[in-house]
């Protein structure tokens, strides 16, 4: 426990309702309640902060967090730009959502900012439900034994990080607004992204200065996945290292997708016999290579190779 920290236990849902600015008070909070509601709820409220909360979960719960609006009338608060700052939630696997944006009314619930957060043992620690549900801002977070780390119905920003022990980092549920990935760290995670779809919709995603560890990639090999028309941007990112197999890039939809690959290492040991790219209906994956590195096997006399492009006769392959 943080020094000068008290403890409070909580058996009920600490509620804040109607309110325009506002915190939630400095201290480590116990959960001892009833499995079907959260930990904390902020229902039709604007601009709460909040900073240096420990939660601990003793018993299951709905959430950690429910930020939600609940009606349309005129005067309604908007359900908008709360702050959440070095927040450390120990759920001991007892809790499938963390900061759970709920479309209880698909308005608002937009415009949160996240930063140094850490979570272990949330199911999903970040859901973002809703198509108004948009906007985020997510910095510096840490996520550890996870199953999707953030699922998002809308566009999102995460930037810093590091999520670790899992099953998918970002999992787009329907196609929204752009999303941006920056600069994080992924280990002991069977995949970085999957997206919605089939679908011929677009969204932008980019994933900029991505380190990936293959360890715990999928039995398909496949470390993102796509599925609508992106486009997907993967820039300055690493995938792969050393004795790992060798992560790819799906592209799943049934129309045109479009993808740019630039200025990336796939550093598993072989990669540069392997395409990036794999796409079963390769006359549709529009893909704009620019210069990747590609690790070569493990004794061999030259480190990498570089390549400008591959053919798309390589894509299903």
């Amino acid at each position: 426990m943080t020094p000068g920290m008290s403890d409070v236990v909580l058996t009920d849902t600490y509620r804040l309702r109607d309110q325009d600015g506002g915190t939630i008070p400095y201290a480590r909070y116990i959960w001892r309640g009833p499995p079907n509601v959260p930990v904390f709820s902020l229902e039709n409220c604007r601009d709460v902060v909040s900073e240096r909360i420990d939660v601990v979960c003793e018993r299951p719960c709905d959430a950690i967090v429910i930020c939600e609006r609940t009606r349309r009338t005129s005067g309604t608060i908007p359900s908008t730009m709360h702050g959440f700052t070095r927040w450390r939630v120990q759920a001991n696997g007892l809790v499938d959502r963390g900061m759970w944006c709920r479309a209880t009314i698909d308005g608002n619930n937009e415009h949160m900012e996240f930063h140094a957060n850490w979570f272990a043992g949330v199911r999903r620690p970040f859901v973002f439900e809703g198509q108004q549900s948009k906007h985020h801002r997510l910095t510096h977070n840490i996520v550890e034994r996870y199953e999707v780390a953030v699922s998002a119905d809308s566009g999102f920003h995460w930037e810093g990080g590091t999520i670790a022990v899992g099953g998918v980092a970002f999992r787009l549920t329907r196609v929204g607004d752009p999303v941006s990935i920056a600069h994080v760290g992924i280990e002991a995670t069977s995949r970085i992204l999957e997206t919605s779809g089939p679908t011929t919709a677009s969204q932008p995603v980019t994933l900029d200065d991505v380190r990936y560890e293959a360890d715990q990639l999928h039995t398909d090999g496949d470390a993102i996945v796509v599925r609508h028309a992106g486009c997907l941007n993967l820039l300055h990112s690493r995938l792969g290292g050393g004795a790992q197999r060798i992560p790819r890039v799906a592209l799943l939809g049934i129309g045109d997708q479009s993808a740019e690959i630039r200025g990336n290492t796939f550093g598993a040991f072989g990669a540069h016999r392997v395409c990036p790219i794999r796409a079963p209906r390769s006359m549709h994956a529009k893909v704009n290579w620019g210069r990747n590195t590609y690790q070569r096997d493990a004794n061999d006399s030259r480190n990498t190779d570089t390549r400008i492009t591959w053919p798309p006769t390589s894509y299903d392959a």
